[in-house]
């Protein structure tokens, strides 16, 4: 069943915690939703996640980033993402990073064909090769 149409909200209940490994017991995780920009007429459904700065961030745009960038979105445990969660107040603030359809396409082809658990899989894989080594 597709999810109704609604806007992006810093509702806790309207969030998921999304282990990037469904197999680690000590998986880092996303904080995602589903909805539209606050603001934008269109009303186009997209994915979000939260970043560690308290902004949202649609998939598109974060797969413009480098990897060495997609630690913004990524938390370590439950108790961190749940920590950022209840900070939120307001109205959600998204981040606008401009894209193109090229980034379009180039997201698309990744992401084409291959299930969500792989996909999450592949984000911890480029994760791990680009976070710093402590």
């Amino acid at each position: 069943m597709p999810t109704p149409i609604r806007a992006l909200t810093n509702n806790y209940r309207d969030c998921k915690l999304v282990k990037l490994d469904a197999n680690e017991h000590a998986s880092p995780l996303v904080v995602a939703q589903e909805g539209y920009a606050p603001g934008d007429i269109a009303c186009r459904m997209r994915m979000f996640y939260l970043q560690k700065d308290g902004f949202w961030i649609d998939e598109i745009s974060r797969s413009t980033l480098p990897d060495s960038e997609a630690g913004g979105i990524v938390f370590e445990t439950s108790a961190e993402a749940l920590q950022m969660l209840s900070s939120l107040v307001g109205k959600p603030m998204v981040r606008e990073l401009p894209v193109t359809e090229e980034d379009v396409r180039g997201y698309m082809a990744r992401v084409k064909g291959g299930s969500s658990e792989e996909l999450l899989r592949q984000f911890l894989a480029r994760y791990r090769a680009a976070k710093p080594a402590r």
